[in-house]
Order: C-alpha cells, then sequence, then structure tokens
C-alpha cells in the first residue's frame, strides 16, 4: 500500500466517522426535543406555581384551539402552543371552545383552562370557577 492509498483510507475512515458523529447528535437533539414536547402535554405542569397571575383571555365564535394556544402562549400563561393544542386534541374538551371572556391565570393547568374555556354555561367565570 503506497501512501496515496493510505492517505485516501485514512481521509475515507476519518469521513464516515464525521457523519456518524452528527448522525448520532441529530438523534440526541430530536430525542431531546421529543421528551421535552412529550412532557409538557402529557405533564401538563403550570407556567408558575403559586397564586400566578391572573389574565383576561376573550374566546372569540369560530375561535380554532390552534389560536387559542397562540394567545395563551402570548399571553404567558402556557409555555408551548404547540404542546397545548395537542394537549386539547387529546383531551375530552376537542372541538368544545365556548365564547366568552374567561379569567385564567398561569398557576393553572392546561386541563383547568380548558375546563373553563369549554364550559357548558355561556356565562363569564373567573380562575376559581365562580
Amino acid at each position: 500500500m503506497n501512501a496515496k492509498q493510505l492517505l485516501g483510507a485514512v481521509s475515507a475512515t476519518i469521513i464516515k466517522i464525521a457523519l456518524a458523529a452528527v448522525i448520532i447528535v441529530m438523534v440526541f437533539r430530536l430525542a431531546v426535543y421529543a421528551y421535552d414536547f412529550g412532557y409538557q402535554v402529557f405533564a401538563d405542569v403550570p407556567v408558575s406555581e403559586g397564586e400566578g397571575r391572573i389574565v383576561s383571555v376573550v374566546v372569540s365564535e369560530g375561535q380554532t384551539s390552534r389560536e387559542l394556544a397562540k394567545m395563551l402562549e402570548q399571553k404567558g400563561l402556557i409555555s408551548d402552543a404547540n404542546a397545548f393544542y395537542v394537549y386539547e386534541r387529546l383531551s375530552d374538551y376537542k372541538d368544545l371552545l365556548k365564547p366568552g371572556v374567561y379569567e385564567l391565570s398561569t398557576s393553572m393547568k392546561a386541563e383547568e383552562m380548558l375546563e373553563i374555556v369549554c364550559q357548558q354555561e355561556d356565562e363569564t367565570q373567573d380562575a376559581d370557577g365562580n
């Protein structure tokens, strides 16, 4: 084996190792993202502990759950609109949004928020359910 063949073999091996490392890093990052997303959907953890901050939310007639999720994220009530949307789609509250003005808290879980904005009555409720 001459020097040119040896250099070619070493270069090919280095490229294969680098490609394998890139693939491993990408798979690891994807796994971490998938875990975090699943945790947000299924753990149903509020944004803040304790009393939280009360925020007024207006649900309009015909508003989709995706639009609601984006609005809740913008107002700081949830940390990830996509996770909230998936949670809503998998819950008993799927497609049950009721128009109205609601008082929600950053200490509420996604299920508690959905319970309030999907209530059967058309009257306004506050964070305590009154």
